[in-house]
């Protein structure tokens, strides 16, 4: 069985996919928070989100971060799909695992559901009835918050809102004792594309990999 090669990346995998899980959990959640309320409302009546989306990417030791932009994808009520612009690089995320293109490796890793599974907690618990506690902590903003379970881990994450009511930026842990935030600008709705969407296929020349 091929193994991924450890990625120099613009994508972290762990924090992508937690991000891309908690954008969907915010996007589909049956019983919106008021961080989600508005969201919620636009897709049910239309059936797909993308945003422009962009974070700050660290750089190598030496030299100073830099920022990459992509497009964020949403339809509920489990897909999620992040295309970064320059790199080239794709995140899939589906309630059976996804897919990460990485063309700079040339190489597309395939992910289980086990590799997710931390990530699509946020999902999980905020859509499935197990709830998460909101909070606000500025006028347009909130700390949305899952008590620890079984698991023995809480999670948390802040939600800011703009004008028109929508997610324009999120702040989440990196699981390295700091925090990756994103900005969100420019949400556009259309007609849902299905799950053919948010599954991805290796191109030519490009090894197809399992993560250990």
């Amino acid at each position: 069985m091929n193994v991924a090669r450890p990625p120099r990346s613009h994508v972290s995998l762990g924090v992508s996919a937690a991000f891309l899980t908690l954008a969907l959990a915010l996007a589909a959640n049956a019983a919106p928070l008021e961080s989600s309320r508005h969201l919620t409302a636009e897709l049910r009546r239309a059936g797909r989100a993308e945003a422009t989306l962009s974070w700050s990417v660290a750089g190598s030791p030496g030299r100073a971060a830099t920022r990459s932009t992509g497009t964020l994808a949403l339809e509920p009520p489990s897909f999620a799909r992040l295309d970064v612009k320059g790199s080239g690089e794709r995140v899939t995320l589906r309630a059976d695992g996804g897919e990460w293109l990485q063309p700079s490796l040339h190489q597309l890793v395939r992910l289980s559901p086990r590799h997710t599974g931390a990530a699509m907690r946020w999902w999980r618990l905020l859509a499935g009835g197990e709830g998460a506690r909101e909070r606000r902590v500025a006028p347009r903003g909130y700390q949305l918050y899952i008590p620890a379970g079984a698991s023995g881990h809480a999670d948390s994450a802040l939600v800011w809102l703009d004008a028109r009511g929508m997610p324009s930026r999120l702040v989440l842990d990196d699981g390295a004792g700091g925090r990756q935030e994103y900005s969100l600008v420019a949400w556009r709705f259309s007609r849902a594309r299905g799950a053919q969407a948010f599954r991805l296929e290796a191109p030519p020349g490009v090894e197809v990999v399992e993560l250990p």
